[in-house]
């Protein structure tokens, strides 16, 4: 048994940096609402003698306009940039980060065994979050199977990409769950934080690659992590951190003099704004609609 977790770095400092995104996108979203409201109300006000009036009430409607704009400022100064870890970019081997995942699984249920069937391939990216990734899929998969099981975790070359499949035997997905279980903080687990689906998607996503979800309910659940190897990623000049994330999100574009607000709807006159931090936006899948960069497959998603 390992006395010290040898992801236990890379697991603190991944899911900081999805609590501080999520924080960070819905405080962003809330700003950008105050200011749509801001500028609906001008326009509602514009009409009223009171406003021809008193010069006042147009100068606090442009007050909270602005302070809205500065605390979004401010939540993009001091929160997001206290939850960028330092991040090894190396040629990786794989197999190795496979193997390292299963080794450090946390399985305590008995009668759950992993099955390991691997090749190797060399990837760009941190080792130790693709190991993170694919062991939060692992512990997610044994999570699921009550009475024991066996979780197994297929990966190789597969054409210019390298495939990881965790698959498990357990009851499935209800299809009443498929929206719900990929959002942060979702969990059916008392003491667990329900980010370790997050995790692992924003790491694909992170390397330019993709996480898959299907589930065959009633019976078992299978999550697949697509990367390019290192070659292709070198051609396409990526596999840095944070390179295909989005990190720093993308505010919405202002129309009409409308506030942007990230996420939010346009409103009479307002300007609706695009998802930006990465993990806001969800990718609509086969059966059903799933959050945090995920894709669903036929069925929806694990636990």
């Amino acid at each position: 048994m390992m006395s010290r977790d040898p992801l236990g770095a890379a697991e603190q400092a991944a899911t900081a940096e999805e609590i501080v995104a999520t924080l960070r996108h819905d405080l962003r979203n809330c700003f950008g609402t105050i200011r749509n409201a801001a500028y609906f109300i001008k326009r509602k006000v514009a009409r009223e003698q009171v406003f021809r009036d008193d010069p006042r009430v147009e100068q606090f409607i442009h007050v909270i306009d602005e302070e809205a704009i500065a605390a979004s400022a401010l939540v993009d100064d001091v929160i997001g940039s206290r939850a960028r870890p330092l991040r090894r970019t190396v040629s990786a081997s794989a197999l190795e980060c496979v193997r390292t995942a299963a080794a450090c699984a946390r399985i305590a249920a008995p009668g759950i065994r992993v099955e390991v069937d691997a090749a190797d391939g060399v990837v760009e990216l941190d080792p130790a979050e693709l190991s993170l990734a694919v062991r939060c899929l692992v512990e997610n998969a044994a999570e699921a199977m009550e009475g024991g099981g066996v979780v197994t975790l297929r990966a190789g070359v597969v054409g210019a990409r390298y495939r990881i499949e965790v698959s498990d035997t357990g009851a499935g997905v209800p299809e009443a769950e498929i929206e719900a279980i990929t959002r942060p903080f979702y969990t059916t687990k008392p003491g667990h934080l329900g980010l370790g689906l997050n995790i692992a998607a924003r790491v694909a996503r992170r390397y330019l690659g993709t996480l898959t979800l299907v589930s065959g309910a009633p019976r078992g659940t299978r999550a697949c992590i697509e990367l390019p190897l290192s070659s292709a990623a070198g051609e396409g000049g990526a596999g840095g951190a944070g390179g295909a994330e989005g990190e720093g999100g993308a505010g919405g574009a202002a129309g009409e003099g409308g506030a942007a607000g990230e996420g939010g709807a346009a409103g009479e006159g307002g300007a609706g704004g695009a998802a930006g931090e990465d993990g806001a936006a969800g990718v609509a899948g086969a059966a059903g609609v799933a959050g945090a960069g995920v894709t669903a497959g036929a069925g929806g998603a694990p636990r």
